[in-house]
């Protein structure tokens, strides 16, 4: 599986770019956001997700990590295809698109192409209690929430767990540890 490229661009045709890493050209599926920032004969990086199946192999590609992780949480829907997720992910940033889903606005997700008012209310309904909302949690608490999501808790049990966490407790792990303490009660 590949997980990331760097390289030149030798073409944009989009959605697609044209990455040559080594000699090798990889035809990459972006965004319309990511594909703005990108210029022909310019070094780029980006994360990729790699989507194998019987009759096809295709690469779409982030420069963010957070977008990479919104997108492969978009897929594991049932539903929601990789070419949606990518068309979701043109609308803005991870943070923008985590906003619209937190608050629940259709009108926002609807506006990408191909997504209509039931695939977005699927993707609202099955990650609303699941992403972390961006409300400026940052460093150890950020992941403890995003450690915390992963086992099953919504944001808002996990990040209230965690305010009841002692400040002295640094360590992420001891912190997710107090929480599920806390959770548990």
């Amino acid at each position: 599986m590949i997980g990331s490229l760097r390289g030149r661009v030798l073409d944009i045709a989009p959605p697609w770019v044209l990455i040559e890493v080594q000699g090798i050209g990889y035809r990459v599926c972006v965004s319309s956001n990511t594909l703005a920032g990108m210029r022909v004969n310019e070094e780029v990086f980006v994360y990729i997700h790699d989507v194998v199946r019987e009759d096809a192999r295709d690469l779409f590609g982030f420069t963010a990590l957070e977008d990479l992780r919104l997108f492969e949480r978009m897929i594991s829907i049932s539903g929601v295809g990789p070419k949606v997720a990518l068309a979701m992910s043109s609308i803005g940033s991870a943070d923008t698109l985590k906003r619209a889903i937190m608050s629940g606005d259709l009108t926002t997700l609807t506006s990408a192409p191909g997504v209509g008012k039931k695939i977005a209310q699927k993707i609202i309904l099955e990650l609303k209690g699941q992403i972390v909302d961006t409300d400026g949690t940052t460093g150890p608490d950020r992941e403890a929430i995003d450690a915390l999501v992963s086992l099953g808790y919504s944001a808002t049990q996990a990040r209230d767990a965690l305010k009841s966490v002692s400040a002295d407790i640094a360590d992420i792990s001891d912190r997710v540890r107090e929480a599920l303490r806390m959770l548990g009660k």
